[in-house]
């Protein structure tokens, strides 16, 4: 969403204004032409949020970044700041901000998007119906419907990190569930703390309150860990909530950081955070214990800097075109890559690593392309209220849910199906 900014000098502290970008797990948008008049984004995170679904592709295709699952945690942050940032521009707008009309802007650029790729896995489940798949793929479509996907990947019963057997290709939805239910929430949570309490006094409370939640979530995050099987501490949503909500104390916080001391800070992140994403073992003790509220820390440090100032050596990187370009089709890039990367090896289990990875990231590139242009831009910028694009949405979801309660027509068994090498997890 884009909101009016005066951008009265060079060193303009971006979080002073009421500019606020539409925010989508994956990316950060211009906003739609019925919501505002002058476009008002902050490129260089559309710039963060290329590294951050770049790191997780390379994890994902086995390119020598161990922990760049953790681009994820980078999502989690940004979207929390951004989707605070955009309340609050509500706020200020209109004092009795509508709840349905913001869960409706939510629909409408989420759900189009996660259907075309959910409706293009089933058809080729329903064309090829390559063995040992339809099961679980069905189970992740109803789950990927509701937004449930992360805690149906903990009460199923295969194990999250052994879908390779079954080779889950929508196994990637589960960061997207845990952002949809922190959206169903925290938007209530905000407009009752600014309803409620004087408006210098709920800025306070609400910062408290989220570095209070976070912690207890990182906590969680330890506490649910178990050796071999941390589906529970990786997944759950209280267990991962923490950045989150570090996204939200960054735009909500009263106080700023002196620029000088914010730059250095987020200079001092951006190598912890490439530490981490050159280290981390999501099946470690380490990792639940200290690298998952570090690289939380750091990154609300680079968003924190990023958002207070436009210039500077990071931003002027961040703002390069290649970057930009992706950034504003990351989300579509993050829905696309796995299905395409689990496509390819069921397949065409022949391919060699080398060949299987240019072709997933050059079909990536594509797939995502055509949905930003065809599908995610039309449907963001289309003035159509709720009462016509809701029911559009609810048939596509209802053919698909349909599709995945299908029966399937033969058990086969899991160590006979086709299997994929290499991680699993987003």
């Amino acid at each position: 969403m884009r909101f009016a900014t005066k951008t009265t000098a060079p060193q303009q502290n971006v979080l002073d204004t009421v500019t606020v970008q539409e925010t989508l797990p994956g990316q950060l948008t211009r906003g739609a032409p019925e919501e505002s008049g002058n476009t008002g984004r902050i490129p260089s995170i559309d710039g963060l949020r290329a590294l951050a679904v770049l790191g997780v592709i390379a994890f994902h295709f086995e390119l020598g970044l161990p922990g760049g699952f953790l681009g994820v945690d980078l999502f989690f942050v940004i979207s929390g700041f951004v989707i605070t940032r955009l309340l609050l521009a509500q706020r200020k707008r209109e004092p009795r901000p509508r709840q349905a009309e913001f869960w409706f802007r939510r629909a409408k650029r989420l759900l189009p998007a996660v259907l075309l790729v959910v409706a293009s896995v089933q058809v080729w489940m329903l064309i090829q119906d390559p063995p040992g798949l339809r099961a679980t793929v069905n189970g992740q479509t109803l789950a990927a419907l509701t937004y449930v996907s992360n805690w149906y990947a903990i009460t199923a019963d295969v194990g999250y990190w052994n879908v390779g057997l079954e080779a889950a290709p929508l196994n990637h939805l589960w960061s997207l569930a845990v952002e949809e239910q922190f959206y169903l929430l925290w938007p209530l949570v905000l407009a009752g703390a600014l309803a409620l309490l004087p408006a210098r006094v709920s800025r306070r409370v609400l910062v408290v309150a989220a570095l209070v939640v976070a912690a207890v979530g990182y906590v969680l995050a330890h506490h649910w860990y178990v050796p071999g099987t941390p589906e529970r501490a990786y997944l759950g949503t209280d267990a991962r909530v923490g950045a989150l909500l570090l996204g939200v104390v960054v735009a909500l916080s009263p106080a700023r950081l002196p620029a000088r001391l914010s730059a250095l800070l987020a200079c001092v992140s951006v190598v912890v955070l490439g530490t981490l994403w050159a280290t981390a073992d999501m099946d470690s003790a380490a990792f639940y214990t200290w690298q998952l509220p570090v690289a939380g820390l750091a990154a609300a440090l680079v968003v924190n800097a990023l958002a207070q100032t436009t210039t500077g050596p990071l931003s002027r990187f961040l703002c390069l075109a290649p970057l930009q370009w992706t950034g504003l089709r990351s989300y579509a890039i993050y829905l696309w890559h796995w299905p395409v990367w689990v496509f390819l090896g069921v397949e065409f289990p022949g391919l060699s690593d080398a060949a299987r990875v240019t072709v997933a990231f050059a079909a990536t590139l594509v797939l995502a392309t055509a949905s930003y242009a065809l599908v995610e831009q039309p449907v963001r910028a289309s003035r159509r209220r709720p009462l016509v694009v809701l029911p559009a949405l609810a048939v596509c979801s209802a053919l698909l849910a349909g599709a995945a309660l299908l029966p399937v027509t033969a058990p086969v068994d899991a160590e006979e199906g086709p299997v994929v090498t290499g991680p699993t997890t987003p």
